[in-house]
């Protein structure tokens, strides 16, 4: 009997393996490692793989892994190691993870010295690249905030980083560069956002990539001294390298107040909370980019404080950390938290396994 294997089932058989059995197998031989290197297998074992949740303890650093579908628990997770880089950072900080590929920059903002470099790690391969060093390099005082995601055809991924520079007059600038993975290489965008949006982000700034779009939630400048601060979604269109505006709904048109806002994706679509600590309502948009179409799921309301929003599930289930910072899930459906044993500041990140950035595959270059 032969032990043929035509070359049609064994790319059928393999695309649906984990990752860590396909890193195994593309040492059999050299044919299959051809095959599980190749870019068209990296693209379909992608467009299959499972989506995971991400959870990141700045107070520890730590970093766990849950796998959609099963119940989130405590002893459910599997913890994964940051790649060493840059041991002067302020901390650690995920951007955000994008086709199995994790963006990570060593601080959230510098002041009056060089930005570091940031890295795109892939956990599953083990595997990362140090990015090159930025372009734009203020001598002012600057904050500055990262952006990643990839173009609509997922073809191109791009880091997008915009300062706010203040000069020694206290004027406000608006500066941005984009990273091609493609090209290797940063590329200043000319005239990329209206420099009069003075956008504030807080230390917990962050951002949302949802079909090809990379999110951030802004707090506009209020003009005269009876006016509200006005929040609004900025957006970046990864692959036309343009930047727009998404409204929030109705209830935000007059500001926020006391409440705090967050961005997340909730079931594919872009979501948002509004958090005054007693309770929190979670929104979605189910029509990208039609104001009216923003939908309230429902509202959370506990015996405990709400300090933070941490984020919502694919199930739809809502993570919050409570007094003492500590994790929860609460199910809306029937209004109970499970305490996950996970205690700190929190951030939430989506998550699939893929094949990129595999040693001996670069796809970019």
């Amino acid at each position: 009997m032969s032990n043929y294997v035509p070359t049609d089932l064994l790319i059928e058989i393999l695309v649906k393996l984990p990752v860590k059995s396909l890193i195994r197998f593309a040492a059999v031989s050299k044919s299959w490692r051809s095959i599980i290197t190749s870019a068209a297998f990296i693209a379909s074992h992608l467009s299959k793989g499972k989506n995971h949740t991400l959870i990141h303890t700045l107070s520890t650093n730590s970093l766990v892994k849950f796998t959609e579908g099963v119940p989130l628990a405590v002893n459910s997770p599997s913890k994964l190691e940051f790649p060493y880089y840059e041991s002067h950072s302020i901390y650690l900080r995920i951007v955000d993870s994008c086709d199995g590929l994790v963006c990570l920059s060593n601080n959230f903002f510098k002041i009056n010295f060089a930005q570091s470099p940031g890295v795109i790690w892939n956990p599953s391969v083990r595997n990362h690249v140090v990015l090159p060093d930025p372009t734009i390099n203020p001598k002012d005082a600057y904050i500055s905030v990262l952006g990643f995601g990839v173009d609509a055809g997922r073809t191109h991924h791009k880091v997008v980083r915009f300062l706010y520079c203040r000069n020694a007059a206290g004027i406000f600038t608006t500066r941005v560069e984009i990273f091609s993975l493609k090209t290797w290489s940063w590329r200043r965008l000319i005239g990329g956002v209206d420099i009069t949006l003075h956008a504030y982000p807080s230390l917990y700034f962050r951002q949302v990539f949802l079909n090809g779009v990379v999110h951030w939630l802004i707090e506009k400048k209020p003009i005269g001294d009876n006016s509200f601060r006005r929040s609004y979604i900025l957006a970046f269109d990864v692959g036309d390298e343009v930047f727009g505006e998404v409204m929030l709904p109705e209830w935000e048109a007059g500001g926020s107040g006391f409440a705090k806002l967050s961005i997340f994706v909730i079931k594919e679509s872009l979501g948002v909370v509004k958090s005054t600590g007693e309770s929190c309502d979670v929104w979605v948009m189910k029509e990208y980019c039609v104001k009216e179409s923003w939908t309230k799921l429902y509202t959370v309301r506990l015996f405990e404080k709400i300090k933070l929003v941490v984020g919502v599930l694919n199930s739809g289930e809502a993570l919050l950390a409570l007094e003492k910072s500590r994790l929860v899930v609460y199910n809306s459906e029937t209004k109970q938290t499970k305490d996950l044993g996970i205690y700190g500041k929190f951030f939430i990140h989506n998550y699939v396994e893929s094949l990129l950035l595999l040693k001996g595959h670069m796809l970019w270059r």
